[in-house]
């Protein structure tokens, strides 16, 4: 079970949802933030990508694709 997660409609009609796994601890004042965590990406329920990398680069993308 992902400790956090966050959901969105792309402009291509496709259902993204990213699951965050704790995997590091970097605070110990015992609150789990996405910082704590590894993602894992899917798009309309298939696995498209994980980590830090491959979220930061999906999600720089589907911004700038909506603010254009």
């Amino acid at each position: 079970m992902p400790d956090l997660n966050e959901a969105y409609q792309s402009l291509y009609g496709k259902s993204v949802t990213i699951f965050f796994y704790y995997t590091q601890r970097k605070w110990s004042d015992g609150n789990t933030t996405k910082d704590e965590c590894t993602p894992v990406v899917f798009e309309d329920g298939k696995l498209v990508g994980w980590g830090d990398e491959f979220y930061k680069n999906k999600m720089e993308v589907d911004i700038n694709i909506k603010n254009k």
